[in-house]
């Protein structure tokens, strides 16, 4: 009746690709305060943990076709673009950080994430007979989930906005770049994966005893 393929890591997949987009809503509201601002870090940060958890769920469920895993493939890229190229950038201009130069970085930084994304499907579908890949070339995109949340943390702070429009603007420009270095970067572990989730957790518990951000609205 549709067309798709549906099970349940592409659900997982979908789910994070919405939680990516409440983000960016919470963050765009008028009236938003620091409420708003840690609500869509946290939604955010549910996106990334559905983007860790949707391909070992693929792998797990079984033999899938050779078209389901083209599938799965191209609505994760489609989805991590969103997700974590646009989002992080949407999120930070809507917290004040959104002067000419932090416009240009954004879009630096989307585009790269694009490229990345791209790069990555042609290798699985070309280089790997089980579009299965054991390394990565290039920073992966979702780096930006682990590093945002401390970095809306560190707002709570610093007080001088100038040095965290920068740390923003270094952030955004280096891990742009980071996306299309010809380097690789061995798949992380279930151990690894679990110690990031670890860190975001304390990252948010933190940010929820956080009365204030100093943000240059």
């Amino acid at each position: 009746m549709f067309i798709g393929y549906f099970n349940l890591a592409n659900t997982v997949t979908l789910l994070g690709l919405v939680s990516s987009i409440v983000a960016v809503l919470c963050a765009s509201e008028e009236s938003n305060g620091v409420g708003m601002y840690k609500l869509a870090i946290i939604m955010f940060l549910i996106a990334g943990l559905c983007d860790m958890f949707d391909g070992r769920i693929a792998r797990g469920t079984g033999v899938r076709k050779r078209r389901e895993k083209i599938f799965g493939i191209q609505l994760d890229s489609l989805a991590d673009i969103v997700s974590f190229g646009v989002a992080p950038a949407l999120i930070v201009y809507n917290m004040g950080y959104s002067g000419v130069a932090d416009l240009m970085i954004y879009l630096v930084f989307i585009v790269c994430g694009a490229i990345r994304l791209a790069y990555f499907n042609t290798q699985a579908l070309s280089d790997t007979p089980d579009m299965n890949m054991k390394h990565f070339t290039g920073v992966p995109i979702p780096f930006s989930c682990v590093a945002l949340p401390f970095l809306v943390l560190l707002t709570a702070f610093i007080k001088n906005t100038e040095i965290t429009r920068w740390i923003f603007r270094a952030f955004f420009l280096l891990g742009g770049l980071s996306f299309i270095l010809k380097i690789r970067i061995k798949k992380i572990g279930l151990k690894t994966q679990l110690g990031i989730v670890v860190f975001e957790i304390i990252c948010v518990l933190i940010l929820l005893f956080v009365d204030e951000l100093h943000l240059p609205l």
